[in-house]
This record gives structure tokens, C-alpha cells and sequence, in this order.
């Protein structure tokens, strides 16, 4: 019994949002660092860019989360026993990427947003340890999807047991 087009195609698109999710956080990042640490902009311009930039960051994780949970349940739901197992697992995975991402946003990122409204305020050891925190968990995030796209990832057998 072969995977059917639908199921195929889903397990496409969700490996391909697994990898563009993580290249896409890491690229953002890079360049939040490199932003972050320019000689080029100063405090004044860094707070903006925090605020009108992480918003995004935040709503495009979520987009994918929820994507990846809708696509590894579906697949899950409609595979055969050693497929579904290992859809189930993904699912897991994005769905504790994506209860990290709502915690980070909520308990870190919006009193971090307080801290530098308005824009160009001193940073208070209150910023740095809400700062660090957020790297941590963006760690985390990133690494639980990680796992998610490497199991997903990996190939499927040519032919499906009807059972195990």
C-alpha cells in the first residue's frame, strides 16, 4: 500500500515549512544580531527596529506552527500505523516548539517591548535578564523543531504494513 497524492504532498509541504521555518528564524537572528551590535545605528534606532520587527517574527512562527499541526495530523490521522507514529511525534514536537513560542512571546518579549517604549531608554538589568531569557527560548524553539523536521524527514518505506 502506497502513500496516496494527497498524504505525499502533505508530508512535502510540511518538511519544506519545518526547514523554511528554521532557516527563515535563523537568518532573523543573524540580522537582529548584526543590527543589534552595529556601530551604525544607535539605541534610539535599535528599540524601532525591535518593535516593528519581532511582531512579524511572532506572527509568521505562529502561521507555521499552526501549519505544521494541522499538516502532521492530518498525515497522521490518515497513515498507517509506523507513518502515523511518527506524524504523531512531529506534531508533539511543533506543538511544544509552539506553546515555547507563545510563552516566550507573552512572559518575555512584551515586558521587553515595555522596556524600550518609548525608544532609546537606558537598558536596566531587568532588560538584560529578560534579554538573555529570550535567547534561551529561542534556543529551544528552534531546537524542538528541529527534532520535528529530522523526524520528519526521514524517508519513508516504499510499501506500508497494513498493520503492525
Amino acid at each position: 500500500m502506497k502513500l496516496s497524492k494527497p498524504v505525499s504532498l502533505a508530508i512535502v509541504v510540511l518538511r519544506l515549512m519545518l526547514s523554511a521555518w528554521i532557516g527563515a528564524a535563523i537568518l532573523f537572528v543573524i540580522t537582529s544580531v548584526a543590527e543589534q551590535t552595529s556601530e551604525h545605528f544607535g539605541s534610539l534606532i535599535r528599540d524601532q527596529l525591535a518593535a516593528i520587527r519581532f511582531p512579524h517574527y511572532y506572527f509568521f512562527g505562529c502561521c507555521i506552527h499552526v501549519s505544521c499541526l494541522v499538516l502532521s495530523g492530518f498525515v497522521a490521522m490518515v497513515s498507517a500505523n509506523a507513518v502515523r507514529r511518527r506524524f504523531l511525534y512531529v506534531g508533539v514536537f511543533v506543538l511544544l516548539s509552539a506553546m515555547g513560542m507563545i510563552a516566550d512571546y507573552q512572559l518575555v518579549y512584551q515586558p521587553l517591548l515595555e522596556l524600550i517604549t518609548p525608544p532609546g531608554q537606558v537598558r536596566t538589568p531587568e532588560f538584560t535578564r529578560l534579554h538573555n531569557l529570550s535567547r534561551y527560548a529561542n534556543q529551544v524553539h528552534l531546537s524542538l523543531m528541529f527534532v520535528a523536521a529530522v523526524i520528519a524527514s526521514r524517508s519513508l518505506p516504499d510499501k506500508m504494513p497494513s498493520s503492525e
